[in-house]
């Protein structure tokens, strides 16, 4: 039985963070970043550049608004899944509103396990 390798472009403005979370998700094999993105703008590019099965995005970066370019995403790339990374509790006016794009958020006070566990959810696969 073939495993299929779970193609993840990451957006964040900060690069330390980018790179953490790379490390992170290159310790499993199931799981690659095949892309980066700084801001929305940057992103929004790569989408149509870099084909991927999950978008990790932080919800706030330059050059845009999260509850403008979900929507956008959404309808533009209907299979893609969208994981949000936020410092921002989850019952936050903006984080219950953008959960109607996204399929999982991820804070980013998470431990390693956390951002293991989404991709799982929202890919409907059990233990990698």
């Amino acid at each position: 039985m073939e495993t299929k390798t779970i193609k993840i472009l990451l957006a964040n403005d900060h690069p330390l963070l980018r790179s953490g979370i790379c490390i992170l998700f290159n310790k499993h094999q199931q799981i690659q970043v095949v892309g980066e993105a700084g801001n929305f703008k940057e992103l929004l590019g790569k989408l149509t550049q870099i084909p991927a099965d999950i978008l990790m995005t932080d919800d706030v970066m330059p050059f845009g608004d999260i509850l403008t370019v979900l929507p956008v995403i959404k309808e533009q790339y209907p299979e893609l899944k969208i994981i949000v990374n936020s410092m921002h509790d989850a019952s936050a006016p903006h984080i219950k509103k953008m959960m109607e794009w996204a399929d999982g958020l991820v804070g980013f006070n998470s431990v390693e396990a956390d951002f293991i566990k989404v991709v799982e959810t929202v890919c409907g696969i059990k233990n990698f």
